[in-house]
């Protein structure tokens, strides 16, 4: 993992940016929208990549030009769609003549518009004048002196070396935050899969956080899909990647990435003349959860204590127990169910759910689903103090004595569905 990790931090230093991509949206009234014209000119010139018109105009759906000189960045413009925006207005004064030449003001204000992290870099304004013989020619070339100032001498070249590729940085994005501990545990974890590249924060709130990775005082050179690539490999990093840009990432937070278990799951408790129904549950339980992706289960009928439990468990290899139980009778029935952790023969997880009309199956399915979400919170505090040797492997269910039922993960074949069980959900 680590000469992984290396290679592909080396791909981050050694690979070309590619271009910062830009979106031109000016209220050009003058035909031929030369001020436009003359800005895309330029941002080429310097080896920026100008966005096609069907983007542009796809974004002047969603907002007016002008209205991004004043108000907030709306939702609808995405990193994933250009990487910054030059928004604003052109305007043009009527032609003065003197003698037979002739000459017009054109005046532009524009701001800059970084989407990876939907900040203003800029406001500037800048003005030209046109000198020629009159018609389109004497708009262009006012159009390109403002233009020509708006860059150089205004500041909006400069600028632009703070946005998008130039800068060397991605925005990630990350969905289903819980807290903010995770935010800070997630960009520790970060900065040491990019090798000390700076992971800054700039944003969080309850189920949502933003941190940026690299930038203009890092020397390597962030590229999304390459980052991607890095987070999927970084198994103890609990992320999934739903969307990818250039300069953007959107993932949600993932717990279960980071953890693996190997689940032994007794008889529930029921009375005895259920017996059957017991072993029926038992196996439904077990089943369920080989279809998590990072279990595994076996199943062990037969009433037994904890201690027994635990004891059996420690032969398989398996590194928690799973104890089911009937709690009350009637409408006052509920069923239980407990994690216990084989090392020290405590629970690290309860669980409670009423049986109403539907039966204990429909209970059983409720806590299921339930332990999908908190069971890897729980393994995750375990987890660093367990050896690698010592998790299950496939050559450990090999050895499990013949009263133990491996429940192979994701299989819907591993044990037969109780009567009534079809149903459930």
């Amino acid at each position: 993992m680590l000469i992984q990790t290396v290679l592909v931090t080396a791909a981050l230093v050694t690979s070309a940016a590619p271009a910062t991509r830009v979106a031109v949206l000016l209220d050009d009234a003058a035909a031929g929208h030369p001020a436009t014209a003359a800005i895309e000119g330029k941002l080429q010139k310097l080896g920026y990549e100008v966005v096609a018109a069907s983007v542009s105009e796809r974004m002047r759906k969603v907002v007016a030009p002008k209205d991004l000189l004043e108000n907030r960045l709306p939702d609808g413009l995405s990193v994933f769609e250009a990487d910054a925006v030059i928004a604003g207005a052109a305007t043009y004064g009527e032609p003065e003549a003197v003698d037979v030449v002739k000459s017009v003001q054109v005046s532009l204000t524009v701001r800059l518009i970084d989407l990876g992290t939907g900040q203003s870099e800029a406001t500037l304004r800048a003005g030209g004048v046109g000198i020629g013989a009159g018609g389109p020619n004497l708009l262009a070339s006012g159009a390109e002196q403002a233009v020509e100032i708006l860059f150089s001498k205004n500041g909006l070249e400069k600028a632009l070396e703070k946005v998008g590729q130039t800068a060397g940085a991605v925005t990630l994005v990350v969905q289903d935050i819980p807290n903010r501990n995770v935010l800070v545990e997630l960009k520790a974890g970060l900065e040491d899969a990019l090798a000390g590249a700076p992971v800054k924060e700039i944003y969080f709130a309850k189920g949502l956080g933003k941190l940026v990775l690299g930038g203009s005082k890092s020397d390597k050179s962030m590229v999304g899909p390459d980052i991607a690539d890095l987070i999927a490999q970084k198994k103890g990093l609990a992320l999934a990647v739903d969307e990818v840009a250039n300069t953007r990432i959107v993932a949600r937070y993932d717990r279960s990435r980071t953890v693996h278990v190997h689940a032994l799951v007794v008889e529930p408790k029921l009375t005895r003349k259920n017996k059957k129904r017991a072993t029926e549950l038992g196996r439904y339980l077990a089943t369920q959860l080989a279809t998590f992706e990072f279990a595994r289960a076996s199943y062990m009928p037969g009433r037994m204590s904890r201690k027994r439990a635990v004891k059996e468990a420690k032969k398989i290899g398996a590194g928690v127990v799973v104890e089911a139980d009937l709690l009350g009778k009637g409408k006052k029935a509920a069923m239980s169910i407990r994690i216990i952790d084989v090392k020290t023969g405590r629970p690290i997880h309860r669980g409670q759910q009423r049986v109403d009309g539907e039966g204990d199956f429909a209970a059983a399915d409720a806590l299921v689903t339930a332990l999908k979400t908190d069971l890897p919170e729980k393994l995750a505090v375990l987890e660093p103090k367990e050896s690698k040797k010592t998790r299950p492997s496939e050559a450990t269910a090999a050895t499990t004595p013949a009263k133990v039922t491996p429940v192979p993960e994701r299989s819907p074949t591993v044990a037969p569905k109780p009567k009534g069980a079809e149903d459930l959900k």
